[in-house]
């Protein structure tokens, strides 16, 4: 089905009219799927997801702001206290808002409206930013045909960490995802300072920097990285001017805490829906043992040389290795990070769509080891919280981490290799 061709003809022998279909298939199954749950059909005896079901964060977060002292916005005791009056019959309060005081700004206004309300606009807004996200990276490093850029939409939508776990949800990962589109966009039209102004909008969740901050460092980007903390700047004022300074250091507070608890508190997060390697030992068998500590450092040790030796050996990268390092990066902060959860996951897209980028443009060389990862990377997340309740493993952390060992292989390919300029104008060419 798959094969590898040359620079003019695709590797693709499944028609991109069946790869569609197959897309669309997914995404209405999963939205019927939703559809018949919340018309109230039962298929578990433990309701423990719901549609939108992390919205009531946001939205007590946004209340707090509106209704109470700014200084309790981090109060879970007032969180809880919303969350029981906008949810009838709930117990306590499952996931505490712990984002930037800036995200809580953004939701003030929703918070004027009744939760019902204000939650069908949020459902609205997301797929959205996702899409409008995805068609900026498909005009940039996607396929030219119609049809193709169709299909990585498509596909884009109906990946599971975003239809399931981000959208229908509730979370906020979008913004993120939006982020890093924007700042990969402005960096291949070399607009260095300004993509890294779009990368600092991750700073609400700073764990999604882990590994770009040091990548653009040690990779000598140092344009990205002064627009980065320029922008991290102008964000530390707006919130203090906009929320005031109690609330911007209760941030950095919490952000400090989350760290130490996610490595060392237990029973802090549900670790079947999170696939850091943090998670997967702590869910392993004696995997907070002194040997699990031990195999869980050398890990982090042995992809951290990869990655340092990788970005310091890319200073001189062409297009196509350029790429793969940032596939490679982004895969890898899903990895190698103290927290993250399923809806995070939607950044390995972005990842994906460089991948393929980057192969297209060296004349499909490693298509024929890509296309098959790829296929494990959207496939796996559909029966991976299942099995990781029942085998007590997360194999979805094995997969992004055996993805992100092959983009670094063949980033280095790339580095050896060292595809002519000419040829990487390929990544325009429509295979």
């Amino acid at each position: 089905m798959i094969t590898r061709g040359d620079a003019n003809s695709s590797p693709i022998r499944l028609s991109t009219d069946q790869m569609l279909v197959a897309s669309v298939a997914i995404l209405l199954v999963v939205v019927i799927g939703v559809v018949l749950k919340a018309s109230g059909l039962r298929w578990s005896k433990d309701a423990t997801w719901t549609v939108g079901g992390d919205f009531v964060q946001f939205y007590a977060a946004g209340r707090i702001l509106n209704n109470h002292d700014e200084n309790r916005l981090y109060d879970v005791d007032v969180q809880d206290r919303i969350y029981r009056d906008v949810t009838p019959g709930a117990t306590a309060l499952k996931l505490p808002f712990v984002n930037s005081p800036l995200i809580a700004a953004v939701f003030r206004p929703l918070a004027r409206l009744a939760f019902s309300q204000a939650l069908a606009i949020f459902l609205v807004i997301t797929p959205l930013m996702f899409l409008g996200s995805l068609a900026l990276l498909n005009a940039r490093f996607g396929p030219s045909p119609r049809d193709q850029q169709a299909l990585v939409l498509v596909a884009g939508m109906s990946f599971l960490p975003f239809v399931g776990y981000t959208w229908l949800g509730a979370q906020i990962s979008v913004i993120g995802f939006a982020a890093i589109a924007v700042a990969l966009y402005l960096e291949d039209r070399d607009r260095l300072l300004l993509s890294g102004l779009a990368l600092s909008l991750c700073l609400y969740k700073p764990t999604l920097l882990l590994l770009i901050v040091p990548m653009l460092l040690l990779s000598g980007r140092l344009r990205q990285l002064a627009g980065l903390l320029a922008g991290g700047c102008v964000l530390m004022i707006a919130s203090v001017l906009v929320v005031g300074g109690g609330p911007t250091l209760a941030f950095v507070d919490r952000m400090r805490g989350m760290f130490i608890r996610s490595a060392t508190a237990e029973g802090l997060f549900n670790t079947h829906r999170w696939i850091d390697l943090n998670a997967f030992f702590r869910l392993l068998p004696h995997g907070r043992s002194v040997a699990g500590y031990v195999a869980l450092g050398a890990i982090v040790a042995v992809a951290g040389i990869a990655l340092v030796t990788a970005w310091v050996k890319g200073r001189e990268a062409n297009r196509p290795e350029r790429l793969l390092l940032w596939a490679a990066t982004l895969t890898f902060s899903l990895v190698l990070n103290v927290y993250t959860p399923f809806y995070d996951t939607v950044l390995v897209v972005a990842a994906a769509i460089l991948a393929f980028a980057a192969v297209r443009a060296r004349g499909w060389e490693g298509w024929n080891r890509l296309a098959p990862a790829l296929l494990c990377v959207y496939v796996t997340p559909w029966f991976a919280e299942v099995a990781a309740r029942v085998l007590r493993i997360q194999i979805y952390t094995l997969v992004l981490g055996g993805f992100g060992t092959l983009l670094l292989a063949e980033a280095r390919k790339v580095g050896r290799s060292k595809v002519p300029v000419g040829s990487q104008s390929a990544s325009r060419r429509s295979p």
